[in-house]
C-alpha cells in the first residue's frame, strides 16, 4: 500500500538554543565597559588607588548577530539578545553554576549556517 503524501508533507522546522555560562568576572577597578565609574562619571574615583569608589552591580547582555571581522557593541541583535539577572558586584565567582547561576539562554529558530 502506498503512503497517500498528502497526508504526510514532508516539512521541516528549526529551533535551538546558545547557551553561555558565566564563571567569574573581574573588574578591580569598579569600572563600566565605556571606562567610567558605576556610581557617575570619573569623578568618584579614589586619588590614591584610581579605583572607582562605588561598586558595580554586574550583569551580562548576550547579543547575537552576524559574523563582524570588527565587533561592535551598538546596533541590532539580529537574531535576538538576553540578559543575565545582576549576577554580582565588581569581581566575584559564580556561586552555583550547576544549578544555572549565571546561565544565559536565547531560543532561537532559525537555520545555523
Amino acid at each position: 500500500m502506498r503512503a497517500d503524501k498528502s497526508k504526510n508533507p514532508k516539512c521541516a522546522s528549526c529551533s535551538g538554543i546558545f547557551e553561555l555560562q558565566v564563571l567569574e568576572m573581574s573588574n578591580p577597578l569598579s569600572e563600566l565597559s565605556s571606562g567610567e565609574c558605576c556610581g557617575g562619571g570619573n569623578t568618584a574615583r579614589n586619588p590614591l588607588t584610581n579605583r572607582c569608589t562605588a561598586p558595580c552591580q554586574t550583569f551580562f547582555r548576550l547579543c547575537l548577530k552576524e559574523y563582524q571581522s570588527n565587533v561592535a557593541s551598538t546596533g541590532s541583535c539580529s537574531f535576538g539578545n538576553a540578559s543575565s539577572q545582576i549576577l554580582g558586584r565588581d569581581s566575584f565567582i559564580v556561586s552555583d553554576p550547576d544549578r544555572g547561576v549565571g546561565k544565559i539562554v536565547l531560543p532561537f529558530t532559525f537555520r545555523w549556517t
